[in-house]
């Protein structure tokens, strides 16, 4: 009873599936977010931006927990306290690429791994392609952040074109050869994606009540501009109020404000992207950051 409710309308579902996690998988309201391993910062940073924002629309997020764009996925989603699916392409049990280990670990407790594979297989050149049928099948549509020609992820992107869900994709610079496969799938129908707004606009038919309404709509996922004043949705405690401090109007790159706070490097990430998401601060180019007119005062 507790076997995802689209999976099953695929045309080859996996007899089995091995869950580390939460449970059920509530496909009711699911994304995914795919890429290439070899993501540049860029790419990394609007799949993380996109997952943040979608999640905290109330959407769960699935990747396939491989390095690059999914890892960027999983970590997004995680760090404003939504939900995260990971495929594997190997056992639940066994961590694949070594160096998402920590990451693997944080999904398994506060998020869900997912698997048809028995425990102990090892990852094969064959089980990724195999499992994307489960990553696409479990979600109303799947986005294509970053991808060149040749990748797996348009393959999921396909097997979810073939399930009747919904397909997106980050448009890129024409010169970058990371973003072709994503201009393919445009070129070929698929919805071209600036803001988080342009996925839940195309699947509000779907999702009907299961959006946050009073949540603000998503910010563009390539500038983090925000558009429009809304209340805030985050406390502003004394270490949120030291990081504003510590930024002005001009751009302030993370590891200065690092320095001029004394907080830890991975509260400042964690932090600087809620304070973007509820529009106190903007993302600048160079990984930078300042603060958005008009919003001084919410931070005193």
């Amino acid at each position: 009873p507790e076997y995802p409710i689209l999976l099953r309308e695929i045309d080859d579902p996996p007899f089995v599936l091995y869950v580390r996690g939460k449970l059920p998988v509530d496909t009711a309201r699911t994304i995914g977010i795919v890429g290439t391993r070899r993501g540049t910062q860029y790419g990394k940073m609007v799949a993380a931006r996109l997952s943040s924002q979608l999640a905290l629309k109330g959407m769960s997020i699935v990747s396939g927990l491989a390095a690059g764009i999914d890892a960027a996925a999983h970590q997004g989603t995680l760090d404003v306290g939504g939900h995260t699916i990971a495929v594997l392409g190997c056992g639940v049990d066994v961590c694949y690429p070594k160096s998402n280990q920590a990451l693997f670990d944080r999904v398994a407790i506060e998020g869900t791994v997912l698997s048809e594979y028995p425990l102990n297989t090892r990852p094969a050149k064959w089980t990724f392609p195999q499992r994307n049928r489960i990553l696409s099948g479990l979600c109303r549509g799947v986005v294509v952040v970053q991808a060149p020609a040749r990748s797996g992820s348009l393959i999921t992107a396909r097997l979810a074109s073939e399930a009747g869900r919904e397909v997106f994709a980050i448009p890129g610079s024409i010169h970058n050869p990371l973003a072709r496969g994503c201009h393919a799938l445009i070129k070929q129908g698929a919805k071209l994606v600036e803001t988080a707004d342009d996925i839940l606009e195309e699947l509000a038919p779907l999702l009907g009540i299961f959006l946050r309404p009073e949540l603000p709509l998503a910010s563009p996922v390539s500038t983090g501009a925000w558009a429009g004043e809304v209340g805030s949705a985050i406390p502003l405690d004394d270490d949120y109020r030291r990081l504003l401090d510590a930024m002005g109007q001009d751009p302030v790159p993370a590891d200065l404000l690092i320095q001029r706070t004394g907080l830890p490097a991975n509260d400042i990430s964690s932090m600087l992207l809620l304070l973007e998401l509820d529009g106190h601060i903007a993302a600048c180019p160079g990984g930078r950051y300042c603060r958005v007119g008009g919003r001084g005062s919410a931070a005193q």
